[in-house]
């Protein structure tokens, strides 16, 4: 079966293209929100030892120490800001993601090279859309003030103007296909073992939460490996600070700033705590993955909630969809209640 037609299933038979959409992004925004919430101690941790240059701090480590100095709260930085973020980030790419399959699907078959391509442009238009929201998360969790994120865009504003509010922002359009992987590896295999399941002879054919969280977190996986290096560049860019490489190679003072991208992925290469002459080329592809770790664990996990919770919460979705709008108006779209009882929907 097809995706649309798999996610027609949930969304039931009868809906349109348009509905179905809904559902499946609001299922994707709340369980997007709901494992950020969950693992915010990891992305804090991820977050900072992506920044940092040098050390060689663990996931447990860095957790430890943030909770020994700053206490539990220090774990939750910046929850409400990262949580908003990837909610409205999830509604729109699904949203987008949805109906431009529904389109392509009444026109060409939807392989996997097609599904690559809808990934990729549903990722341009929700970049477009929460860019602003991606960089002030990014700003809250980075600064080691606690200042509103009110206050940080107006630092922003104030410094670097509405730009600034975009950094990173051709990164970002490039580090696209970083969903398109990740949901079309996902809807793939899927796919697959759907079809296994009817060939079986099974009578309603899906995947458990279980093997959903399952193939959710490979998916992830796979686009988190291909792509880290410059999702590591981007947040270091959005978090405001600069990447530089020494001078020479015995110098340990001030770094010599550079702006290209490809000095800017050499810079990153080099640990500030190690003279260059010191690291090796493994050392320096290493350094590009740099929080790796904690990128894979908390990016895996995340996924898997998402996509484990999203079709659970799919069905509850449409439900409540359905009862409200029977509750709230007529077959003919008038409106039940109110001053504008009897009234049609588009007036």
């Amino acid at each position: 079966p097809s995706q649309l037609t798999d996610r027609e299933a949930m969304g039931g038979r009868g809906d349109s293209a348009g509905f179905i959409a809904l559902v499946q992004a609001t299922a994707a925004a709340t369980g997007g929100v709901f494992a950020a919430f969950v693992l915010m101690p990891l992305e804090v941790a991820k977050m900072r030892i992506q920044l940092s240059h040098g050390g060689d701090l663990s996931t447990f480590g860095m957790l430890a120490g943030i909770l020994a100095e700053e206490g539990f709260a220090g774990l939750f930085k910046g929850c409400s800001a990262k949580c908003f973020e990837t909610g409205s980030k999830n509604f729109i790419h699904f949203y987008i993601y949805d109906v431009i399959s529904a389109v392509a699907k009444r026109r060409v078959d939807l392989t996997t090279g097609v599904k690559l391509l809808l990934g990729y442009l549903a990722g341009v238009g929700d970049t477009m859309f929460t860019m602003p929201l991606e960089v002030m998360a990014t700003k809250v969790l980075a600064e080691k003030s606690n200042d509103s994120m009110f206050v940080l865009v107006k630092r922003v504003l104030d410094k670097e103007g509405f730009g600034g509010l975009f950094n990173g922002f051709w990164y970002n359009i490039m580090l696209c296909v970083n969903p398109a992987i990740q949901n079309t590896g996902f809807d793939k295999v899927k796919d697959w073992i759907i079809a296994a399941q009817m060939k079986n002879g099974v009578k309603s054919p899906a995947l458990s939460a279980f093997q959903a969280f399952l193939l959710g977190a490979f998916a992830k996986a796979i686009a988190t490996i291909i792509t880290y290096p410059l999702v590591r560049l981007k947040t270091i860019l959005q978090a405001g600070q600069e990447l530089a490489r020494k001078v020479s190679e015995s110098s340990v003072g001030p770094p010599f700033q550079r702006t290209s991208s490809k000095e800017m992925l050499l810079a990153l290469a080099e640990r500030e705590d190690k003279l260059p002459a010191a690291q090796g080329p493994l050392q320096k592809v290493a350094e590009l993955y740099r929080g790796i770790g904690s990128a894979l664990m908390k990016s895996v996990l995340q996924a898997a909630f998402l996509y484990m919770t999203r079709d659970q919460v799919a069905g509850f979705v449409r439900t409540f969809f359905k009862l409200s709008a029977k509750a709230f108006f007529r077959k003919d779209g008038t409106v039940k209640l109110g001053v504008f009882s009897g009234r049609p929907l588009a007036s």
